[in-house]
């Protein structure tokens, strides 16, 4: 019985490794959690001069992470709105966040 090449044999190592990282890969895509439609819209904001603001809080995909906001109550437009930084860190974030303990007992 002749024995295999060294060809043969570097070329089904790579093939391996390829099948491998593919399967790698694959299972890391299908992990990621996507994200709710309501967290791609932008922030609500008002139109005119306002004497009362509100606060709340939206989803920045730039940073993958919630931030405050403050809007006027009158005429304002609709957009992304959470009332607490819990409520949209637990929306929008999910698997994303960037500093794990930046939540702890909120």
């Amino acid at each position: 019985m002749s024995r295999p090449k060294p060809v043969v044999l570097s070329l089904l190592l790579v093939v391996l490794l390829l099948l491998i990282h593919h399967h790698h890969h694959s299972a890391d895509a299908r992990s990621v959690p996507s994200i709710p439609s309501i967290c791609n819209k932008p922030p609500p904001r008002s139109e005119g001069i306002c004497t009362i603001e509100f606060e709340g809080y939206f989803f920045d995909p730039a940073i993958l992470d919630c931030r405050m906001y403050l809007v006027g109550a009158c005429h304002s437009t609709p957009g992304q709105s959470f009332g607490s930084l819990q409520d949209c860190v637990s929306t929008c974030v999910l698997g994303n966040r960037r500093n794990h303990d930046l939540y702890v007992n909120e």
